[in-house]
Order: C-alpha cells, then structure tokens, then sequence
C-alpha cells in the first residue's frame, strides 16, 4: 500500500467526524456539548500529532529530491568526461589512420618513414599495432563506462520521482488534515459558545479563558519562559543552542520553515544548533542518523530527544529537568514542555 492509500482512510474518518459533530452541535444539553468539546479537543490534538508527522516526512522527501538531483548532476559531469575522453581519442586514431593512408600512398614506405633497416622498420610495425590496440581497448573501456553511468543516471532519475511523488502526496495530505483540522477548531468554538449562552459564570469564566487564550496567540504567546530550569549547559555550543532556542519561544509553529518568525520540530533543532555552528539537515528522521546517540539516562541540556521510528517524527531540544522546548504543531507555538514518551536522544555537541 503506497503512501496516498494508506492516508486516505484516515483523512474520510476525520471528515466524516466533522460532519457528525456539526449534526449536533446545535441542541446538544450542555453535559453533551461539554463531551462534544472534549472531543474536538482531543481530536484537534491529535490530529496536531499527525499533521507534525506529516510536516517531518514531507522534510525527508525534500531531503531525498535533493539527494538524488545531486547524484544525476555528478553522473552527468562524470558522462561528459567519458565522452570528451572518447572524442579525443577517436580523433588521435583518425589522424594515425590518416598518416598511414598517406604514407602508404606514396609508393615508398621505406623512404617516407627514414626507415634503413628492414629490422627498425618491423619493430615500428609491431609498436604501431600494440598502439591500436591499446586504443581499441581504452575506447572500449571508455562506451562500457558511458553505458554504466547512463545506467545510473537512470535510476537516479526514477528515485527522484518517486521521492518528488511521495512529497506530493505527503503535501496534499498534509493540506487534507490541516483543512479538516480548521473544520474542528471551528466546530470547537461553536461548541463553546453554546456552552457560554447556557451555562453558569463558571462556564462563562471558561469561555472568557478560551477567548483570551486565542488573543494571545494572534499576538504570539511567550512560550511560559517561567518553566526554564536553572541548569547550566555542559558546553559552549550547548549553551548558544539553548539560549537560541530559547530566544524563540512565543514563535508559531509552521511546516517546513527554520526561522526567524515561524518554525517547524527539526527547523528549530537546526536553527539553533546551527547558530552554535553544527550542521543538521532540516529532517528529524536525518538528524538522529547522523548524530551519535546517548541514552536517556545520560541526557544533557542542549541534547535532541526523538519520537517515531528512527526519529522520523518529532524532534525537541532538551534543556534540563525533564523539560524540552519544542515546536510541536500547527496553531502552537515553540514552547517548554514536558519531555513526554520519546524513543531516543542524540547529541550534536
């Protein structure tokens, strides 16, 4: 099952989830309308979960592309090699050939070449045919070369499109739950203010939380820097990528962007390692591959923590205390969290 068929599935459960939330969102009691916005909230979490997935594997498709546009670029300079290599040599055994032809022609082989003695002249016809030869092999060697690098490119072609077509695929499914998502947060906030008009002042002191909590996300929230640990970094680099980090929180989460105003997972593990002067490419998945890796119980601030299979999922920067600032999805903000369930650690310092 490709990877289009597999989301598919997933994206008809989420819509049709919508639908069925909007049926009854207008006469629901208030205890339903309190479980529907549980509901939606969940929902919205995880489909926040799944949205940052998406986000880190549409990175290591853009990574592939990359890959392979190089390797196409190298087989195609190594091509143009083999073939200005056959042409100049095609073009010395032409102008052999026609010295020969030439002094063949003139009646008086043994005059025209200065030759003396019949026994110099026989060594010259043996090193002119070991000449030949050698050319014929090198020409020879030179096609089997521009045959195997054509061969190459070939493939280098084919795995490029089937990484530009998973990151086409990745992309329009990670539209399909961004949109199905604002289909929920819609939801939601209907949800709510039915809540508002029939509840309590504790219901409306819910809602006056909700409706300040979204104005201070259009203004950029702070990301609760009263969270940070005081726990000194074990290094300088360490210290710059922390400090870096921390200099975003409050920014907005946004797929495939690395800063400065909005960031997704690796873009800021990179962004901020980048500025202690290490070099991480924009991919969870290829950050934890190429770094060593430490185990949990080691974990140092200024270390990357992972989730999902090798990684591929999400990546944080550790900070100390169980802490993480992460940027974990679409409508948050890079923040302090809780290091939560994660399957590994690497560091890049």
């Amino acid at each position: 099952m490709n990877f289009r068929e597999s989301i598919t599935p997933f994206i008809a459960t989420l819509l049709s989830a919508s639908i069925g939330f909007a049926g009854i969102a207008s006469s629901a009691p208030v205890d339903s309308k309190r479980r529907q916005a549980a509901a939606l909230e969940a929902s919205i979490a995880a489909n926040g979960e799944r949205t940052n997935l998406l986000s880190e594997r549409l990175n290591g498709a853009r990574l592939r592309v990359a890959e392979a546009q190089a390797g196409i670029a190298e087989a195609q300079r190594r091509t143009d090699e083999a073939q200005a290599q056959t042409t100049r040599i095609t073009g010395l055994l032409s102008t052999r050939a026609s010295t020969i032809y030439k002094g063949a022609a003139t009646g008086t082989p043994l005059r025209a070449t200065s030759v003396k003695k019949i026994n110099e002249l026989g060594i010259r016809s043996k090193y002119a045919a070991a000449a030949a030869e050698a050319d014929g092999t090198l020409l020879e060697t030179l096609q089997r070369a521009r045959e195997e690098l054509a061969v190459q490119k070939a493939e280098l072609e084919r795995q490029k499109a089937a990484a530009a077509a998973q990151r086409d695929a990745v992309a329009s499914a990670q539209a399909q739950v961004t949109a199905a998502n604002a289909e929920q947060r819609r939801l939601l906030s209907q949800v709510k203010g039915d809540i508002a008009r029939l509840v309590s002042q504790e219901q409306a002191r819910r809602a006056a939380t909700v409706r300040n909590t979204t104005s201070n996300l259009g203004r950029g929230r702070t990301g609760n820097p009263e969270r940070f640990p005081n726990i000194p970094a074990p290094s300088p680099g360490a210290a710059t990528a922390i400090a870096f980090a921390r200099a975003q929180l409050g920014k907005p989460y946004r797929y495939a962007t690395s800063g400065p105003n909005t960031f997704d997972c690796s873009g800021l593990t990179m962004a901020a390692w980048g500025a202690a002067g290490v070099r991480l490419a924009h991919f969870s998945g290829a950050q934890y591959r190429s770094l060593p890796h430490v185990p949990l119980s080691a974990l140092q601030p200024g270390d990357l923590v992972f989730r999902g299979s090798n990684g591929s999922a999400h990546v944080a920067i550790y900070i100390g205390g169980g802490l993480i600032i992460t940027a974990p999805q679409t409508g948050d903000v890079v923040k302090i969290a809780s290091m939560g369930n994660i399957m590994g650690a690497a560091r890049p310092g």
